[in-house]
């Protein structure tokens, strides 16, 4: 029979030390790797806007009623837009000769996702579309609108 006495027993690399580094070396490799990491779309904006205006709020939905997304304001500024969606009479915005119900949803510089009224997006005409995003309609498995 052999014996070995609690002094001499082999703990090999997995003993409680080295436990303790591979659980200190995983949680800064885990570390570094959180640091950079942002929440990811589901899909990648389909193109993009340029805000005219300045100080154009962002919103949580389609509507002014709606809270908003972020305190970051848009001054004339070109923006990444998933899709547009009419809003109706309750998301109608006018500014001076312009009035639009479409409403385009965007990633603001900040990086945050919200809608802005197609009034402040260059290029389009009253109550209808602006050029840059694709234009979702309820049920349409074309467009992908990154609903929050």
């Amino acid at each position: 029979m052999t014996h070995s006495s609690p002094t001499t027993r082999r703990r090999g690399w997995f003993g409680s030390a080295g436990l303790r580094s591979l659980a200190g070396l995983l949680l800064a490799v885990a570390s570094i790797l959180m640091a950079g990491a942002q929440p990811a779309a589901a899909h990648p904006p389909s193109g993009s806007v340029h805000v005219w205006a300045s100080d154009v709020r962002v919103r949580t939905c389609q509507s002014t009623s709606c809270s908003l997304a972020t305190t970051e304001r848009l001054t004339n500024v070109r923006v990444q837009a998933y899709c547009q969606m009419d809003g109706g009479p309750a998301g109608r915005v006018t500014d001076g000769p312009y009035t639009n119900t479409y409403w385009v949803q965007i990633i603001t510089p900040g990086r945050t996702l919200g809608w802005i009224s197609a009034v402040y997006a260059g290029g389009g005409s009253n109550n209808s579309p602006v050029p840059g995003a694709p234009v979702y309609s309820p049920g349409d498995s074309t467009v992908h609108c990154e609903f929050i």
